[in-house]
Parts: C-alpha cells; sequence; structure tokens
C-alpha cells in the first residue's frame, strides 16, 4: 500500500499518483480516470478514452493520404447502379 497526502492547488484538492503506479496501469500525463466512492473508499478506474479521427490520423504517414492513380480511377468512375 501507499500512502498519499491530499494538497490543495489553486481551488481543488489534489494527489499524486506515483509514477510506479502510473507505470502499472499505463497512465501518463492526460490519462483520464473514472472517480468514484464505494463504502466510503475512492476508486478510480481508467476511463475508457474515445479517440477522434483527427487524433488517429495525426500520426499517420502523410505518404498514405496520397491519391493514386488507383484511387483516381475510383474516385472519378460513375456509378454502375444505385450508389447514390
Amino acid at each position: 500500500m501507499t500512502a498519499v497526502t491530499v494538497r490543495q492547488s489553486g481551488g481543488a484538492e489534489i494527489i499524486s499518483i506515483p509514477k510506479a503506479i502510473g507505470r502499472i496501469l499505463g497512465l501518463h500525463v492526460g490519462s483520464k480516470l473514472e472517480l468514484t466512492v464505494v463504502d466510503n473508499k475512492i476508486v478510480l478506474t481508467p476511463a475508457d478514452e474515445v479517440i477522434s479521427l483527427e487524433e488517429l490520423l495525426a500520426d499517420s504517414p502523410k505518404e498514405c493520404f496520397r491519391v493514386s492513380d488507383e484511387d483516381r480511377q475510383w474516385i472519378d468512375a460513375r456509378e454502375v447502379g444505385k450508389e447514390i
């Protein structure tokens, strides 16, 4: 068990999560946690983070976004059925 101290920061009372615990849980600066109180105990649970398409694509290699000749043929192709 690790003891932590409640501190003042602006108008909030805060605690710090020790690095070793953060590593075990895969937490990093910016990680979101859900805080609940169960039987008068604070329970922190890693929150499921929703990643936007922009965030997902931000680290993708830019060459993946180039339009190839094959892509251009598909983009410019006329509909053949009820696609529209």
